[in-house]
């Protein structure tokens, strides 16, 4: 069976999706859309697909799923019209930029809940952290006591980027810069490490973070910070993914009470109580095909996504809570309150 598919937002990360579906056996990207036409007829020429000038003209044609890319502040209409065609949803990180905007998406999710909907956090789909996932939760692990990940970036808005994942250059999106809607790498691109150690140790129960705004123009969004985390387990943590480091570079980290074991830039070290540390090296890790595959053999195989509607507003509510921190300079409890309500009141928002 081909799964025909759509995209909503052909830039850096709806090019990249519709690229990656398109080397998938028995997938066909049949549609785009995007505010600037040019960007969609480029990509569509790239990948065989129909150009269409509306979201909502490209939800008429006979889709399986879209694939929704546009900028996070603006995904919540997009999403919603997506499961309200009777399409399956496969959404862009970050669910949004507030917890209005994703209850609405989760509840959306819980009305039509015959379909799938899966947020893209890639991490989880990375050979070296889903090694680390099942140390962490083997039974002779423990609990988890101290985690850690720092990501470190450079990016600036007057020159391309080098993206170390995909061994590439780009432009990065002017909005990425725009405190009012992207609100920095402290809440999007801290939301993959927030995802990946909740992942693994559980949910974080507060955040205190510091940082601020260095090589960026004033006004900028923060491009450095550093977030202590305590779990609701009672362990700790800390993430860091500044912007500023023109030497990038990965390490990331659990100790439990009988184990440590860390990925240090796709290199595995792994030291229990009963023997020597051991290494394995992680060259494959393309992470992009294994997470779109893997919404891809859901909708086949009628799976349940490894990362919910629900899993995403969860993130953005320790995101939310890391801005206000960073703004407030003062530790800030993680509000699930409004996560609770949209998963539990089947699909309806109360006041």
């Amino acid at each position: 069976m081909t799964i025909k598919v759509g995209i909503i937002g052909c830039g850096l990360m709806g090019a990249l999706h519709a690229r990656t579906l398109h080397t998938l056996p028995g997938v066909k990207v049949a549609a785009v859309h995007n505010r600037t036409r040019a960007k969609a007829e480029a990509l569509a020429a790239e990948v065989g697909a129909v150009v269409y000038d509306s979201y909502e003209s490209l939800l008429e044609q006979e889709l399986d799923a879209v694939w929704v890319a546009t900028p996070d502040h603006l995904h919540v209409e997009a999403s919603k019209a997506v499961l309200a065609s009777g399409k399956h949803l496969f959404l862009e990180k970050a669910i949004a930029t507030s917890m209005a905007d994703a209850a609405e998406i989760v509840a959306a999710g819980e009305q039509h809940a015959h379909l799938k909907a899966m947020v893209g956090y890639p991490l989880r789909f990375s050979p070296a952290y889903k090694a680390m996932k099942a140390t962490v939760a083997g039974e002779a692990a423990g609990k988890p006591l101290q985690a850690w990940s720092m990501r470190t970036h450079f990016l600036d808005p007057n020159q391309r980027v080098y993206d170390k994942y995909r061994d590439h250059y780009y432009d990065t999106p002017s909005w990425y810069f725009d405190d009012e809607t992207a609100k920095g790498p402290i809440f999007s691109h801290g939301s993959h490490d927030y995802d990946l150690l909740m992942w693994m140790c559980g949910e974080i129960e507060s955040v205190f973070a510091y940082g601020g705004t260095y090589l960026l123009p004033p006004g900028s969004v923060a491009d450095a910070f550093t977030v202590s985390i305590r779990f609701a387990n009672g362990g700790i943590g800390q993430v860091s993914t500044p912007w500023i480091t023109r030497v990038e570079y990965d390490i990331t980290g659990v100790a439990t009470e009988h184990l440590t074991v860390v990925n240090n830039n796709g290199v595995l070290l792994e030291k229990d109580d009963g023997g020597p540390e051991r290494t394995t090296s992680y060259a494959d890790n393309d992470m992009w095909v294994r997470l779109n595959a893997h919404f891809i053999d859901c909708i086949r195989e009628d799976k349940q996504p490894l990362i919910s509607l629900a899993d995403g507003m969860r993130v953005l509510a320790v995101s939310e809570a890391a801005y206000r921190s960073l703004k407030e300079r003062r530790e800030v409890q993680v509000d699930y309150s409004a996560l609770r309500q949209a998963t539990q009141t089947g699909g309806r928002v109360e006041a």
